[in-house]
């Protein structure tokens, strides 16, 4: 029995409570998780453009701590049979292990009265064993430090080290043959460019563990040394040597990094200023987006695929051609080796690179990115949608369980809701509105689709669509194994974006003053009149009207009134009435909200309806 009502009791709750991040390691870390850091950060900056400074540079955050270590190179490379049995070859094997050093640590931390470990045991301390804790903006230039130092060997993707792919885990095999993938190449450069446009912004200064000073420092001097050289722009398979040394020195570095930082920070910092971080990351730019073109000059490869689509390549692996033994074994007796040259090998086309992409890249570039996998053996003309991977016979084994499915099945060449998904939710961003719009309405969002062919129904998403690349005809445009996470996340974002728009909450450049506007993305065939449209009774002066109604936060309705049902693509309103719990209403014949309205309509409880008349 309650004294208040859920509700309250709920917030009471949440008030009190402490949140504290906890994580229980099995095989692995996964490649493409640290990705999402910024969609979270910017859904924040959408609602509090205004807390950004303090959000990056006056909030501390401790460091995760692990109980499994990432491998050095001299551990997990190791001489193995091929799977075909007709040769040796190099393989990157147990990446990821429990670290026996780190489990003995974290024993001091076990409480007495539980028999488990204490909260402390999840946090990295400093020497004196306090809890080490960074700004923000240091943890994400740290966290684009390591990323930058794990470069593949040509400097085109992100090394899969840490024994797990990125967001395709059915390409789980990657790993072991030194794969690498674009997909967090694109990430990075997204993050870095961040990074670049806040450090401009507000000129902070800031502090980094001195560990990861050493490793910035060691990435720009090696990178010195890469200046003079002339690659050559046509495509080969075989690393140069020079992008060779740049490669096993940084790796040696961050190597090195781990090492120092497995148990502790020392607890000293290094002060970076914002010019020297400018400087530096604008360099890292530069040097990614030669490794782009790099990429796409090595191109992909597969069944029906002649590397001249255009599209980004998604994915790399590294076949060591000379190497030598250390004198040391695996766990299974397999000779340990450090790596001397190094040949790329391609794959075919998958959709994640080129979606990534499109995240780094203005509206003219992205509009070009579409049409090429529209017109790639990626779209599957029969259905009307794109597939998570182009043909993938003939690709070795190694590559994962991927190759264990039927064509047109899970992750082999079927519509993979949640990319394809990613991939609409890009044109919607770069108000590729048409483009967006025809997609949509040809069947690749769900609630166009034929129910008859997907086999459920379309308010249910499936993990997959069986695509025309299946044997069986019946079972070609069927969904199977309902899932509502990424799809129907993705979903959502491209909701918001139609409905709200990408910065409800902004601050004005020219005058500085914090505002609020709504601008829709709405075609006009989804306004309806009131008397075919769902909804409370509405005064009889706005019910013909054509409309479309939502709640903003839950609690406050947003009616958007469209006279003269027209397409709002990116309109601002003419008209803004707003409406508050006390009856008080405020109009404004302007398209945004001024700012002591505005922040009312953040803290909610006060207000309770918003009209936009177009």
């Amino acid at each position: 029995f309650l004294l208040v009502s859920r509700q309250e009791f709920v917030d009471m709750v949440a008030i009190a409570a402490t949140s504290t991040p906890m994580a229980v390691y099995k095989t692995g870390f996964w490649a493409d998780h640290w990705t999402y850091y910024l969609d979270l950060i910017k859904s924040y900056l959408s609602i509090f453009p205004d807390g950004e400074e303090g959000l990056m540079f006056d909030t501390a955050l401790p460091y995760f701590f692990s109980p499994a270590s990432v491998q050095p190179r001299s551990k997990k490379y190791v001489e193995n049979l091929s799977y075909r049995g007709d040769r040796d070859h190099i393989q990157q094997l147990d990446a990821t292990v429990l670290d026996p050093q780190k489990r003995e640590y974290m024993e001091q931390f076990i409480a007495e009265d539980t028999g488990w470990y204490s909260l402390m045991a999840n946090w990295q301390h400093d020497k004196s064993g306090s809890i080490f804790k960074s700004s923000v903006y240091a943890k994400l230039f740290l966290l684009a430090t390591l990323k930058f130092a794990t470069r593949d060997p040509q400097g085109m993707g992100i090394e899969y080290e840490g024994g797990r792919p990125g967001w395709n885990d059915a390409n789980n095999g990657l790993p072991g043959i030194l794969g690498a993938g674009m997909p967090e190449t694109f990430e990075l450069k997204a993050l870095i460019q961040y990074l670049v446009r806040v450090a401009k912004k507000y000129n902070r200064d800031f502090a980094v563990p001195e560990e990861i000073g050493q490793l910035f420092g060691a990435i720009n001097g090696n990178l010195t040394s890469l200046e003079g050289f002339k690659e050559k722009t046509t495509r080969q398979n075989d690393v140069p040597w020079e992008f060779f040394s740049y490669w096993n020195n940084v790796s040696t570095a961050r190597e090195i990094y781990r090492e120092q930082t497995k148990l502790t920070f020392s607890g000293k910092t290094v002060d970076v200023r914002a010019e020297t971080v400018v400087r530096n990351l604008e360099r890292w730019l530069s040097e990614i987006n030669q490794g782009i073109a790099r990429a796409m000059v090595v191109g992909t490869a597969g069944y029906g695929d002649d590397g001249t689509s255009g599209v980004i390549p998604t994915y790399f692996a590294y076949r060591v051609t000379r190497w030598k033994r250390t004198g040391d074994h695996n766990k299974d007796g397999h000779p340990l080796v450090i790596p001397l040259n190094m040949t790329v090998q391609s794959f075919p086309l998958f959709l994640e690179g080129p979606t990534r992409m499109m995240k780094t890249v203005d509206d003219v570039a992205a509009r070009e990115i579409y049409t090429k996998v529209r017109n790639s053996t990626l779209f599957d003309n029969g259905l009307n949608m794109f597939t998570v991977s182009a043909s993938l016979r003939n690709e070795p084994i190694e590559l994962g369980r991927s190759m264990a499915f039927a064509p047109g099945w899970l992750e082999n060449q079927s519509v993979w809701l949640h990319m394809s998904y990613k991939f609409y939710l890009e044109l919607l961003r770069h108000r590729l509105y048409d483009d967006f719009l025809h997609e949509v309405q040809a069947g690749g969002v769900l609630p166009f689709v034929d129910p008859n062919s997907y086999g459920r129904s379309p308010m249910e998403c499936s993990s997959f669509i069986a695509s025309s690349a299946f044997d069986d005809p019946s079972v070609r445009g069927r969904g199977f194994l309902a899932r509502l996470s990424g799809s129907t996340a993705e979903f959502l974002s491209m909701w918001i974006l139609m409905f709200i728009g990408p910065e409800p909450f902004y601050v004005n450049e020219a005058s500085g003053q914090f505002e609020m506007q709504l601008i829709p993305t709405l075609p006009s065939w989804l306004f309806q009149t009131h008397d075919t449209a769902m909804g409370e009774v509405l005064p009889e002066e706005t019910s013909n009207i054509p409309q479309i109604s939502f709640k903003l936060f839950s609690s406050i309705t947003v009616r958007y009134y469209n006279r003269e049902k027209k397409d709002l693509i990116g309109v601002k309103p003419n008209l803004y009435k707003v409406g508050f719990r006390d009856g008080s209403v405020f109009e404004f014949n302007q398209g945004s909200i001024p700012a002591d309205i505005a922040y009312k309509i953040r803290r909610v409880v006060f207000v309770d309806f918003i009209e936009a008349h177009f």
